[in-house]
């Protein structure tokens, strides 16, 4: 290239939106070893205690159009609304949510009949970082 020729401008490329995941649970232990997992993986998190706290998280990242890509949903949460009313309230607002339920009394045989309740994957407690991620994987492919 000589000196009057000028280099072409690389194409530019937007960064692709880092994955946001919600996590669900009223356990603060809970709550931080998944955001510590979801973190590692390369996605973002937000935390909530209450079924009330999910739905209006996962409201206002839809008004900011920035919306969940992934809830990890315990389903024991006590008092006020239960992980079952919070996931029926956020496809209420967005059908298409991809909602893993979590509890430490599911079975992991229990897939097809969550799937049939409308969540997008299973995740029995205690779940280790390989578990979270594999479902993660599963439900965000």
């Amino acid at each position: 290239m000589n000196p009057t020729e000028t280099a072409p401008a690389p194409a530019q490329t937007t960064a692709p939106e880092q994955k946001n995941i919600l996590i669900v649970d009223d356990e603060a232990p809970m709550q931080m070893l998944a955001s510590t997992i979801v973190n590692k993986l390369g996605y973002a998190s937000t935390t909530a205690s209450s079924g009330e706290e999910a739905v209006e998280a996962f409201e206002q990242a839809v008004k900011n159009n920035k919306p969940f890509t992934a809830v990890v949903m315990d389903l024991a949460l006590p008092g006020g609304m239960s992980g079952l009313e919070a996931t029926i309230a956020i496809k209420q607002i967005d059908a298409n949510a991809k909602i893993i339920v979590s509890s430490g009394y599911l079975e992991q045989n229990a897939r097809s009949a969550a799937l049939e309740h409308g969540f997008a994957g299973i995740l029995p407690k205690p779940y280790t970082a390989d578990r979270l991620a594999s479902e993660l994987r599963f439900v965000l492919k």
